[in-house]
C-alpha cells in the first residue's frame, strides 16, 4: 500500500498550486484528477495580471490565447456604455490547467488522471483513501493530509457536509461558442460586459473571444437558456455579429453559494481549497485567484504546522482570514437581490467610482505588495 504525506483530490488550479508548493516543501504529494487531461472546464478563464504572482510563475505566451484581452466595454442598464483599457490574462482551462499539472510534477508531485476518489475514512495517523482508476480495480492508499480541491460539487465535502447542498438550483451559467462568424463591430481584444437583469442576475453577462471562437454567455437563477438567446439576438443586432453556434456549455451547482457562511476550510487534517472550500465570489465573478491563493496558503500552513508539530488548520485559517472576510462582505452586494434594471442602474452609479478607484490602485499596489496583502480584484 502506498503512503503519502498529502493526497490532493482535484487537479485544477487550487489542487495544482497546492501540490506544487507541498512538493517544493519536500512532502510526498499525490494529485488525483477524475478526468483525463487535458480536460475542458466551464470557466471564463480570464484573470488579472497579479494572478501570475499568486501561482508563483510567469505564464508562457503559448499557454495563453492567441488573442489578448486589453480593454473592457461595460454596457449599463440605461443603454450607455463605457470603454477603458484593462489588461487581462486570457486562457483556456484545458491548456492552462495542464500546464499547472506539469509544473507541479516538475517540483516533485506525483500526478494521476482518470482517477476518482470513491471514499475515505480516518485512521490513527491520517486517512485510508479508496482510489478508483477508470477501467481498473479500486486501490487503497494512506495519507497524512487529505485535501479536497474537487470543485463546487466536491465529493469529499458532500460526504461530511451534505447540508451545504440543496435540491434547488441556486443559479446556472451558460456559454455559447461561435465559429464561422462575421465579427461585425465586435473587437477581438475587448471583454464586453452587459449589466442587465434581463440577461443576468448573478453579475454581468459577457462576450469575448478566445483564440478563433467567440464566447457569449450569462448566468441567471431562472430560465438561463432563453436569457442567453435574447443576449445573442441583442449582440447580433447591435454589433452586426453573425456566427454559427458550435457548442453550448453550462454549469449548474447545487452548492449553497448564497449562504454567507458557505466557506469551509476543513477540520483537523482534512482541508478544503478553491471552489470546494466555497471560495468563489459571485459579486466579482471570479474564483481562480482565491483558489490559487488557498492552495498556496494551505501548503504554507502545512509546512509551518509540520515544522512546529502543530495542527496546520489554525495557520490555514489565519492566512485565509482576509480573503474570507472579503467574500462574505461581497455576498451582501450580489445583484441577485435587486428586482429591476432601475435598481441595478442606481446600484452601479452609487458604487462605480469607488469600485473603479479601488480596482485601479489595487492593480498598481498588487505589483509591489506581498502575497499576504494582495487585493482581490475587481474590488
Amino acid at each position: 500500500m502506498n503512503h503519502y504525506d498529502a493526497l490532493i483530490v482535484g487537479g485544477g488550479i487550487a489542487g495544482s498550486v497546492a501540490g506544487r508548493y507541498l512538493a517544493k516543501a519536500n512532502l510526498n504529494t499525490l494529485i488525483v484528477e477524475s478526468a483525463f487531461t487535458p480536460r475542458e472546464k466551464p470557466c471564463s478563464a480570464i484573470q488579472f495580471k497579479y494572478f501570475e504572482r499568486i501561482i508563483g510563475k510567469k505564464i508562457p505566451k503559448e499557454k495563453l490565447c492567441k488573442n489578448s484581452l486589453n480593454r473592457v466595454c461595460m454596457e449599463f442598464p440605461n443603454g450607455k456604455s463605457l470603454k477603458m483599457p484593462f489588461p487581462m490574462l486570457n486562457f483556456t482551462r484545458d491548456v492552462f490547467d495542464n500546464w499547472l499539472n506539469q509544473i507541479a510534477i516538475e517540483e516533485g508531485a506525483k500526478f494521476r488522471d482518470g482517477v476518482r476518489c470513491d471514499d475515505f475514512k480516518r485512521i490513527n495517523d491520517g486517512f485510508l483513501v479508496s482510489l478508483h482508476p477508470k477501467h481498473e480495480d479500486i486501490e487503497k492508499v494512506k495519507t497524512k493530509y487529505l485535501i479536497a480541491a474537487d470543485g463546487l460539487c466536491s465529493c469529499l465535502r458532500k460526504k461530511i457536509r451534505p447540508q451545504d447542498y440543496t435540491e434547488s438550483n441556486p443559479g446556472v451559467t451558460l456559454n455559447y461558442y461561435f465559429k464561422n462568424y462575421n465579427e461585425g463591430d465586435l473587437n477581438s481584444n475587448t471583454l464586453y460586459q452587459f449589466w442587465n437583469i434581463n440577461y443576468s442576475n448573478l453579475m454581468f453577462a459577457w462576450a469575448y473571444k478566445k483564440n478563433d471562437q467567440w464566447v457569449i454567455g450569462t448566468g441567471h437563477t431562472d430560465n438561463v437558456a432563453s436569457r442567453c438567446d435574447k443576449l445573442v439576438d441583442y449582440i447580433r443586432d447591435k454589433y452586426n455579429f453573425n456566427g454559427e453556434i458550435i457548442k453550448k456549455e453550462g454549469f449548474v451547482s447545487k452548492f449553497c453559494l448564497y449562504d454567507p457562511d458557505h466557506v469551509y476550510l476543513g477540520n483537523e487534517n482534512l482541508f478544503f481549497i478553491g471552489d470546494a472550500a466555497g471560495l468563489i465570489d459571485l459579486s466579482r465573478g471570479l474564483g481562480m485567484d482565491a483558489a490559487a491563493l488557498s492552495g498556496r496558503y494551505l501548503a504554507k500552513a502545512i509546512k509551518k504546522g509540520t515544522k512546529k508539530n502543530q495542527n496546520a488548520l489554525k495557520y490555514y485559517k489565519k492566512y485565509m482570514k482576509k480573503t474570507i472576510k472579503k467574500i462574505k462582505k461581497n455576498s451582501e452586494k450580489q445583484i441577485k437581490y435587486l428586482e429591476s434594471n432601475e435598481e441595478l442602474q442606481y446600484y452601479l452609479k452609487k458604487n462605480f467610482l469607488k469600485s473603479g478607484l479601488y480596482t485601479y490602485f489595487g492593480t498598481v499596489l498588487n505589483k509591489i505588495l506581498p502575497i499576504s496583502k494582495f487585493i482581490l480584484l475587481p474590488y
